[in-house]
């Protein structure tokens, strides 16, 4: 094993651990419409493995009953359906069915994820998040009692092409719903103290990608091969969705929240004659408005291949996704790609590329194929995973089904067994009432009616080879294509460059091709009440601080991180201006620390000593940027930006809120100020693709300054809880404490 190289890469995980505890870490079910067919994933997931199958019994036996042929594609019978339209334009579709004493409404606002402007991206989610959160009469914990009570459910979401309301109870206790849900969507309240909650969510989604390479490789192959000026590029991050204000919800809500841009079903053990006065009486007050029009966006050119490698050290496996531009669902050829794509890697572990990619080449437990079902053209992508030292052999073998699918498409018997199982499986969808409302709400939201989910299974056995074939070579396109591979570079990209692939290669943290949103800006009175606010924070902290000479501050406490906590003690000490070293002890025997003198610095860990990098040192001029201690000092430095935001509470405690960014936009953090003390309660800032959250509490004066004594930091899954035991301000400081020390006797030092 190379001993420096082993070393190197347990000083970077030191370096990035000791940076998590000196300045913060560092380190419902909603029924949605649904289509019937194959790929209502955005994008493919590879089929877990299998367990292993004992050996038939039966093989050989020549005395068994054979099973009956499949029979022909049948149209499916629905229950029975009536559609008629309120007085203010909402369109109502009925399904009767009284097997279940149970009643469901769904309503479908015609606004989605494709409707965002790019400096709102992540508004959709965020308002209908909000939805259940509050209105004008009922605040969220009396929404949640209000469905508790009758045992019944309420959700809402958005997703890319609609908003859905979803509320479920006994038929008995309709009267629920029937209050709910309108009041839901005609008066949100949109109530600021619930939106960092769940903004704290939708926050939790994105950083959950930096954890999921295969989320992290669909979000990729959407940016590379839509690009940053269209809607399906767009990947949410932190950035848009902290930018997310409560205007910007009022704002989407009046746009497209109106009866003339919506859809409800109801289904379940029902009275329709008695069901029309009602609906008519609870959404009566919603008024129709004039709507804008759904945003169209050109279709970019894909002439040549593109590879990006994202890299994500020490991952053993490598994440692919190959693809292109698929087809909308209103395409004639629709139902012929169901069938093709079922062959090539859509009938999972009947699939060709499953045969081949798994059984065959033994690359990986599982691998697929699908395309979006949207009204646009969506995406075509085949997706798999393999050991990243058969990364490219395994390209190799996607793309070669790829090609003899375009080139030859499905044979006779393939055909034959995909119409089977489509079409054979298709009745099997519908289990409910609901199952049905849903689907219809989806067929009608494409311009289809109840004949499409009538009639689908008879569509799909109209399909013969002839025309599978032509589908599959008019749309695969095995020349031009987007790849991305979510792995370990050191491992990757010898093999891509001894196959002299061409590629972009980008850190599995940078943010995925986001559009930056500019915080709203402040006028001036508002900028000058912000930075008084500031003053009298530092007045509060201790005004000492802009001329203390060293401080050092000892604690105690515990890491957890990836699962496990651990016990850590920190010992750090600044001395201005640019000087600091900070000790950390884990768990009593790891010894950690590293130290910045001006524009230079080293780590060591057990007597291991290195010097630190020069990217690491950036990222630690960046933590020090926003350090408790000395943050209230950053709105005197020329150029920052002070912007006020609205109050929030933190902890039951009324803060002022406000956000500094640096003059350069490199560095910024958002401040939370107790109203009352004026003493920082917590501090918000982006690090490595992540929102990291610093609170503070119990404060004691020292020396003239007040010191928070307890402080916890908290990143995605990662904390840090920390116990102040001693600070002393302006104590000497023995310089060679910054001075790089020599390397243990038996160990190697750069």
């Amino acid at each position: 094993m190379n001993r420096t190289r082993t070393f190197a890469s347990r000083a970077a995980g030191a370096l990035a651990l000791a940076a998590l505890v000196a300045c913060g870490p560092k380190a419902t079910s909603v029924v949605t419409p649904t289509l019937p067919g194959d790929g209502d994933a955005h994008v493919a997931k590879p089929v877990d493995k299998p367990a292993d199958k004992p050996a038939d019994p039966w093989t050989g036996r020549t005395d068994l009953i054979e099973p009956p042929a499949p029979q022909p594609p049948a149209a499916l019978k629905l229950p029975p359906i009536e559609r008629f339209t309120l007085k203010n334009g909402l369109q109502v579709f009925v399904v009767k069915s009284d097997r279940l004493p149970e009643v469901s409404m769904q309503l479908v606002i015609k606004a989605g994820r494709i409707d965002e402007p790019k400096a709102r991206l992540g508004v959709a989610e965020f308002a209908a998040d909000m939805l259940p959160k509050g209105t004008k009469k009922r605040n969220a914990l009396a929404i949640a009692k209000a469905i508790d009570f009758v045992g019944g459910s309420l959700s809402a979401d958005a997703s890319f092409e609609a908003t859905l309301v979803n509320c479920t109870v006994m038929a008995k206790d309709l009267g629920t719903c029937m209050s709910l849900v309108p009041e839901m969507v005609t008066q949100p309240a949109f109530a600021a103290g619930e939106m960092p909650k769940v903004r704290e969510g939708l926050l939790a989604e994105v950083r959950n990608r930096l954890d999921d390479a295969g989320q992290l490789a669909g979000a990729h192959f959407q940016n590379l091969l839509w690009g940053d000026d269209h809607v399906r590029g767009w990947i949410l991050g932190e950035g848009s969705v902290n930018a997310i204000t409560r205007d910007d919800l009022v704002a989407w809500h009046k746009t497209w929240f109106a009866p003339n841009n919506a859809m409800l079903a109801v289904s379940g053990d029902v009275d329709v004659t008695k069901l029309k006065k009602d609906l008519e009486r609870a959404f009566g007050g919603w008024k129709k408005a004039t709507l804008p029009p759904h945003p169209t966006y050109v279709q970019p050119k894909l002439d040549k291949v593109k590879i990006r490698l994202v890299d994500k050290p020490k991952q053993t496996q490598t994440h692919i996704r190959i693809g292109h531009f698929g087809i909308a669902h209103t395409d004639p050829r629709y139902f012929e790609s169901l069938v093709w794509n079922y062959v090539l890697g859509g009938g999972a572990f009947s699939s060709r590329l499953m045969k081949v990619v798994r059984s065959e080449g033994g690359k990986t437990y599982g691998a697929s194929s699908t395309f979006d079902r949207n009204l646009d053209a969506g995406s075509f992508v085949a997706a798999t995973f393999t050991r990243s030292a058969e990364t490219v052999a395994t390209v190799e073998l996607v793309l070669g089904e790829l090609s003899k699918m375009q080139q030859k498409g499905p044979t006779a018997e393939e055909v034959a067994d995909a119409i089977s199982n489509i079409a054979g499986s298709y009745a099997l969808r519908y289990q409910s009432a609901a199952d049905v409302a849903s689907a219809l709400l989806a067929a009608e939201l494409h311009g289809f009616g109840e004949q499409y989910l009538t009639n689908y299974a008879i569509r799909v056995g109209q399909v013969d080879v002839q025309s599978a074939r032509e589908a599959a070579s008019e749309i695969l396109d095995p020349a031009n294509f987007v790849i991305v591979l979510v792995g370990d570079a050191s491992v990757i990209e010898p093999q891509l460059k001894k196959e002299g692939w061409r590629y972009e290669k980008v850190k599995f943290t940078d943010p995925i091709g986001e559009p930056v949103r500019e915080l709203p800006k402040a006028d001036p009175a508002q900028e000058k009440a912000a930075r008084a606010l500031l003053a009298d924070a530092l007045v509060a902290k201790g005004k000492k601080i802009a001329s203390m000479k060293s401080l050092r501050m000892d604690a105690d406490g515990t890491l957890s991180t990836q699962g496990q906590q651990v016990p850590v003690t920190i010992s750090r000490v600044f001395q201005a201006p640019d000087k600091m070293r900070v000790d950390l002890t884990l768990m009593g025997s790891i010894q950690i620390s590293y130290a910045i003198d001006g524009k230079t610095g080293w780590q060591a860990q057990n007597g291991q000593v290195e010097d630190i990098a020069a990217d690491q040192l950036t990222t630690l001029e960046e933590q020090r940027w926003h350090d408790p201690e000395f943050v209230l000092l950053r709105p005197a430095e020329k150029g920052t930006k002070v912007l006020p935001l609205p109050d929030e509470d933190v902890d039951g405690k009324a803060c002022s809120v406000i956000n500094l960014t640096s003059a350069d936009g490199a560095n910024t953090a958002t401040l939370f100020l107790d109203k009352k003390t004026k003493l920082l309660v917590q501090i918000a800032y982006p690090e490595n693709g992540r929102v990291t959250i610093d609170s503070f509490d119990d404060y004691k004066d020292v020396g003239g300054i007040q010191i928070a004594h307890t402080r916890v930091s908290k990143s995605s899954g990662d904390s840090a809880e920390l116990k102040v035991t001693k600070v002393e301000v302006d104590a000497a400081v023995d310089a060679t404490l910054f001075a790089r020390p020599a390397a243990a006797k038996g160990t190697k030092g750069k």
